[in-house]
C-alpha cells in the first residue's frame, strides 16, 4: 500500500474518532433523558433478553427518544467495530508488513 492508503486510513480514523464522541455524547444525553430505568429495558431489549412477547409490547411502547437511542447504540457499535479495523490497518501499514492480511482480523462475531 502506498502513502494514498495510509493518508486514507488515518483520515478513515480521525472521522471515525470525531463521529464516536458525537455519538457517545448524544447517548449521554438522551440517557440521562430517559432515565436509568429506561435506559436497562431498552438495553435489554436490544440484546434480545426478553421473551417474544415482553419484545413486542416494548416495540410498541416505543417513542421518539426510546428510538433515537437505539439507534444511535447501534452506530455506536458499528463505527467501533470500524475503527478497530481502521487501527489494525494503521498498525499493519506502520509496521511496513505487506504480507499480513488484514481481512482475517474482521471476521463477524457469532452470536
Amino acid at each position: 500500500m502506498g502513502p494514498e492508503d495510509r493518508a486514507f486510513i488515518e483520515e478513515a480514523a480521525r472521522a471515525l474518532d470525531a463521529s464516536l464522541r458525537e455519538l457517545e455524547d448524544e447517548a449521554a444525553r438522551l440517557e440521562e433523558l430517559i432515565g436509568d430505568e429506561r435506559v436497562q429495558e431498552l438495553g435489554a431489549y436490544l440484546r434480545r433478553e426478553f421473551e417474544p412477547v415482553d419484545i413486542e409490547e416494548i416495540r410498541r411502547t416505543l417513542d421518539f427518544d426510546d428510538r433515537r437511542l437505539i439507534t444511535v447504540w447501534i452506530r455506536l457499535e458499528r463505527n467501533r467495530a470500524r475503527r478497530v479495523a481502521a487501527g489494525r490497518s494503521a498498525m499493519t501499514l506502520n509496521a511496513g508488513r505487506d504480507d499480513i492480511d488484514i481481512t482475517t482480523f474482521d471476521k463477524p462475531k457469532k452470536q
